[in-house]
């Protein structure tokens, strides 16, 4: 069911949205969550960090999309950005990073990164078409501090 954009609302993600951008997530295939960085504490600090650069999409008052960015003072990173699934393909994802790319360029922030699973093809699809560049020579290295350090370690 295709849905006229001029029906679309974008506004700042508060923590009141949480319940449904959860839920977003756990039926958006490809979306890898955190228990602990994407729990209702872990948004809740992240929100409050990067209070400017996280939106949701609306359409009749039901949140269809969501982007999530943070800024470490070097280069703004998206963490997520989900639509459901009956909306794929009608302009919501495209809208919400335009207005991420408008409020990232009122910042001053000139650099972005984000991370897709290499298994996820309508993302890797999503980000191609909006012009991003696929980053071959890095590796990707990444620690959860939240664990014992002997942890996962031989003895």
């Amino acid at each position: 069911m295709a849905t006229a954009l001029s029906a679309l609302t974008i506004r700042l993600m508060q923590m009141d949205d949480y319940a449904q951008v959860a839920e977003l997530w756990q039926n958006t295939p490809g979306m890898g969550m955190s228990e602990l960085d994407d729990s209702e504490q872990g948004i809740c600090a992240f929100l409050a960090f990067n209070p400017n650069l996280n939106f949701v999409a609306e359409i009749d008052q039901q949140l269809v999309g969501v982007i999530m960015c943070g800024y470490d003072g070097r280069r703004a990173t998206i963490y997520h950005m989900a639509v459901a699934q009956t909306q794929q393909g009608n302009g919501v994802g495209t809208a919400l990073l335009q207005r991420l790319q408008r409020q990232l360029s009122e910042q001053n922030i000139s650099k972005a990164r984000l991370l897709v699973f290499a298994d996820n093809q309508s993302g890797n699809r999503f980000w191609a078409k909006q012009g991003w560049t696929l980053q071959n020579a890095l590796n990707y290295y990444s620690k959860d501090f939240s664990k014992t350090e002997n942890e996962g370690q031989q003895q």
